[in-house]
């Protein structure tokens, strides 16, 4: 069953959604939990489902998705027959635009790479989504469903969410599907961009798509084939965060302190893989004051650190207080520095006495490489 199913996961969310830290990188690579990057979890889900054969659509900035993944050798994927493959777009001869605008044009420019791939299922999913998910049984209950379409939901109400919702029969087959946007009053199905096709059924799809000029995943594959295709909802009852936006990558980083959030993601049979790094352990001074934080190894503590997530290789000197704030890698941050919700990408420097302040809702963010 899982033999017969391969992978494309989307690097980017294609939407028109403003975050900072992944100006200059994909959004699959932003750096989250103090090791980890955002694809690390769904490519750990998958690993250990034992689907081997994974293709990944870029669109730009795809550097530091290479220097990330490398062969796939962390996740046991570099492999002669199927593995890992980065697939880049194309760009046109006289620019240096691509075609890749949507999802649809990504799937289009990897259409000889599907052809090409012997099995019979495809998993299409995003990368920005932090949570463990059952593969495994996903396809299973696609097969037995004998669906054409598999979209994975989860019940959510009291949130504000912009994006597809799905309604289902008593069978689990999908009945309606549409787009909703703001504050949510009742418990809704939301559509994680995760999805389970026959993979004849997605080629010839991707003839309409072609044909007719679709643009919107979602729309075009999803609602607008509600009445004559069977499409089937299989719904997540774990963890997920979806980050777009940086207030989503804060709220979901604070969610990793409480003691429950981290074990259901880190402590479940799903080992989240990432790519190795030997550092040291973390040094902490013996005036350092440390509370309710995430540290990675590799760090200098001398300060004071509540309620943070610190990466590897930090260095907090001695008389800085920081609350609330998110240190990406190799930063330093100077004696007498006051930082509160704050983010910060890699190699961030803070100098002494400066105070720096957000709100939860809308953090600070200091780019990569910045000296304040």
């Amino acid at each position: 069953m899982i033999s017969k199913t391969m992978c494309v996961l989307f690097s980017e969310s294609y939407s028109a959604v403003n975050n900072e830290l992944a100006a200059e990188r994909t959004l699959a690579t932003v750096p989250f939990a103090g090791r980890y990057r955002l694809i690390d979890f769904v490519l750990s889900s998958l690993v250990k489902a034992g689907v081997n054969d994974i293709g990944i659509l870029t669109k730009e900035h795809y550097g530091s998705l290479v220097d990330h993944l490398g062969a796939g050798k962390d996740w046991d994927l570099d492999r002669k027959n199927g593995g890992l493959k980065i697939l880049t777009p194309f760009a046109r001869a006289d620019s240096a635009a691509t075609r890749s605008r949507s999802k649809t044009d990504a799937l289009l420019s990897c259409r000889t790479y599907l052809e090409k791939c012997n099995e019979e299922y495809v998993i299409l999913a995003d990368t920005n989504i932090v949570m463990n998910i059952d593969f495994y049984d996903l396809v299973k209950y696609h097969i037995n469903k004998d669906a054409d379409i598999t979209v994975v939901y989860q019940k959510c109400s009291d949130a504000v969410y912009s994006g597809l919702v799905i309604d289902e029969d008593r069978d689990g087959r999908v009945i309606d599907a549409y787009y909703t946007a703001g504050q949510m009053n009742d418990c809704q199905n939301q559509v994680l961009k995760v999805f389970v096709f026959n993979k004849k059924l997605l080629l010839s799809l991707l003839d309409r798509a072609y044909t007719f000029g679709w643009t919107d995943f979602e729309r075009d594959f999803i609602t607008k084939n509600i009445n004559k295709l069977k499409i089937c909802g299989y719904e997540h009852k774990g963890y997920c965060a979806v980050i777009n936006t940086v207030a989503d990558l804060y709220q979901a980083s604070m969610e990793m302190l409480t003691p429950a959030r981290r074990k259901e993601v880190f402590e479940s049979d799903t080992t989240i893989l990432t790519r190795v790094k030997n550092s040291p352990p973390t040094i902490y001074g013996f005036e350092c004051k440390a509370k309710n934080s995430l540290i990675a190894d590799g760090c200098v503590i001398e300060g004071t650190i509540e309620d943070c997530v610190i990466f590897r290789g930090v260095r907090i000197e001695k008389g800085a207080v920081l609350k609330g704030c998110v240190i990406g890698q190799n930063s330093v941050i100077h004696s007498g520095a006051k930082l509160e919700c704050v983010i910060t990408d890699k190699e961030v420097e803070i100098g002494a006495d400066r105070e720096l302040s957000g709100h939860p809702t809308f953090p600070y963010v200091i780019s990569k490489g910045a000296k304040v």
